[in-house]
């Protein structure tokens, strides 16, 4: 199968809210087949699961993916853009995926928003829109236990580290979302669920969260991971099974150097290697015949080296004027704002960084369906606050109060931190 890039990459580019000002450097979140979201129901569909409530991916998508499936693996690099993938991809870095490409299917799909892996992933494992699960952001504020939490941590931002805080004040991760996971939904028509994360995270919240009625498959690094999925998927089963792998190591280091840092190429070489030396070419032949392989990824990322310029700590007037600080991601602030304040501070923002945030109201994001077409939770409006700042090119806001050392980031709308890849290789065409 040829590069599909340009079955949804149109639809994606040239999808705007004058809202928003989409018809400028945005990159919106398609919630209508063609974006992250959808992931979960095509899923459901290959493996004769339930029907769930996002819409499955787009035909001109799903069309390309085969028949029902066994056994479906999908592989999610944290951070591994659409544009990034095909770099690497040219450049030499991922010869795995380069080599089978004629025989797999390259789409472009869209992250959801904000493009986070705490939002991202929660909606691959409910297989809802951020407007349904209301889990936006990196940060985000709570009103029912009036604080402002890590959303990864399961901590208060003042408390970084204390990753049990949140729980003692009664917080339980089973129960905060309200609704179903996909484990618990494909468990009901006889589907297992495993997933394989890093072994530091494995009983964290955040996976109690989302991987219920799970099989979870603690990892240390590539040797064991490829193991135990080449061993569990030549396991024969009379159960079909969705088997999900996690790879954070990549958004990590993109973090650290930036997107464009060698090392990142580096590191995703070993990936791919070790994924084709470790994993495939160890696997029985029977598990080849109904298996589809898929790589994606939660998000992209941006180059954003630190710069004092965007350091919120050095704009105390601004600071006068915010009920609290901001949430969500350096590169999608929520901003909560003191009663009277919106004028002065829309004027501030144009007077300190012209040209370099578009505002708009936290209705007005909602309305223009920035986290999803559903009804929208009752929680999201407290979530998201009053004024969203969208950030051009590499600007963004910082408010912690450790040093800013991050050289790259996510969570805007940019077309490098948007795109992300659905690469759909059925392991029939690998056979020997």
């Amino acid at each position: 199968m040829p590069d599909y890039a340009d079955l949804t990459l149109p639809t994606l580019l040239n999808h705007h809210d004058p809202l928003v000002n989409g018809a400028g450097d945005f990159v919106l979140p398609d919630y209508n087949g063609c974006g992250l979201s959808s992931i979960p129901a095509t899923v459901s569909t290959l493996l004769g699961g339930p029907l769930l409530q996002t819409p499955s991916l787009a035909p001109q998508i799903s069309g390309q993916l085969g028949q029902p499936y066994q056994n479906v693996v999908l592989i999610l690099v944290d951070a591994l853009g659409y544009d990034h993938f095909l770099r690497l991809m040219a450049q030499g870095y991922a010869e795995f995926w380069r080599e089978h490409l004629p025989q797999a299917g390259l789409f472009t799909l869209s992250s959801v928003c904000p493009s986070t892996t705490a939002t991202a992933l929660t909606t691959l494992w409910t297989g809802t829109e951020p407007s349904t699960h209301g889990y936006i952001g990196y940060e985000m504020w709570l009103k029912e236990y009036s604080m402002t939490i890590n959303s990864i941590l399961h901590c208060a931002t003042s408390f970084i580290g204390d990753n049990g805080g949140l729980q003692r004040a009664g917080f339980i991760p089973e129960q905060f979302l309200g609704i179903s996971t996909i484990g618990e939904l494909f468990s009901k028509t006889g589907i297992e669920s495993h997933a394989f994360l890093p072994y530091t995270i494995g009983n964290s919240g955040l996976s109690r969260m989302h991987m219920q009625q799970t099989n979870l498959h603690g990892y240390v690094a590539e040797s064991d991971l490829w193991a135990d999925l080449r061993d569990l998927l030549s396991l024969r089963s009379r159960n079909p099974r969705f088997l999900y792998v996690y790879w954070a190591t990549l958004d990590t280091l993109i973090h650290r150097y930036g997107p464009d840092d060698m090392r990142i190429a580096a590191h995703f070489a070993d990936f791919s290697r070790t994924l084709a030396e470790n994993f495939l070419s160890g696997l029985e032949q029977s598990a080849y015949e109904s298996t589809l392989l898929l790589l994606t990824a939660d998000h992209g990322a941006v180059a954003t080296p630190p710069d004092e310029y965007y350091n919120l700590n050095a704009h105390p007037e601004l600071n006068q004027m915010l009920r609290m600080l901001p949430t969500c991601e350096s590169r999608l602030p929520f901003l909560f704002l003191k009663p009277g304040t919106e004028a002065a501070v829309r004027e501030y923002f144009a007077q300190a960084w012209p040209g370099e945030f578009t505002l708009i109201t936290g209705e007005e994001a909602i309305a223009a369906q920035l986290f999803g077409r559903s009804p929208e939770n009752p929680v999201l409006t407290d979530r998201v606050g009053d004024l969203v700042a969208l950030p051009h090119n590499n600007a963004y806001l910082w408010w912690p109060n450790h040093a800013n050392m991050m050289q790259g980031r996510h969570g805007g709308l940019s077309r490098l931190e948007m795109l992300i890849p659905l690469y759909a290789l059925p392991l029939s065409e690998l056979r020997h």
